[in-house]
């Protein structure tokens, strides 16, 4: 197969060493050697995907259909290969992080709604919710940890309700 992973990766190690600059890979390999096809293909599959600029490659179509031309460019490694690169995922990881927040009132309304949607005794009802009322946040959000490990625990029940709420 002419798509080599740790070719791609070699290619990409190259590259972000020399960020923000380019490199001239056709220095590295004698135009039209199997490695030299190897390479480009290569550059062309990590340029497809985004983790390398367009102006890393150069493609010319034959005009009939069939092989037309692919030569390197000026190679230049994107903020997206260079996150690739990362252990961590780098700044995407960060910046795609999604955190939702629930203020402590918005919280408790919710947790008060299920009280009294659920089968306990209207005393009962009564008494969960006024304890959830008096709760100190950080008290809510040990709470609200422990309703997710126990959801965690009934897997199963969890992935019904889910499927349930979102009609699958």
């Amino acid at each position: 197969m002419i798509l080599d992973r740790e070719l791609q990766l070699k290619l990409l190690t190259v590259l972000s060493d020399m960020y923000p600059f380019t490199y001239d890979f056709s220095k590295d390999f004698q135009d039209g050697s199997d490695d030299c096809d190897k390479a480009v293909a290569n550059l062309y599959y990590l340029q497809s995907h985004g983790l390398i600029t367009e102006k890393s490659i150069f493609v010319s179509k034959s005009i009939g259909g069939g092989r037309g031309r692919v030569q390197f460019g000026l190679s230049e490694i994107t903020h997206t290969g260079m996150d690739f690169l990362a252990n961590d995922g780098g700044l995407s990881a960060i910046l795609g992080t999604v955190t939702i927040k629930f203020e402590t009132e918005q919280l408790k309304a919710i947790l008060a709604t299920k009280i009294m949607s659920s089968d306990l005794s209207p005393e009962r009802k009564t008494t969960m919710i006024d304890a959830i009322k008096e709760l100190p946040a950080e008290g809510l959000k040990h709470l609200t940890t422990k309703i997710v490990d126990v959801g965690w625990d009934n897997l199963d029940s969890l992935m019904a309700l889910i499927q349930g709420s979102l009609s699958l």
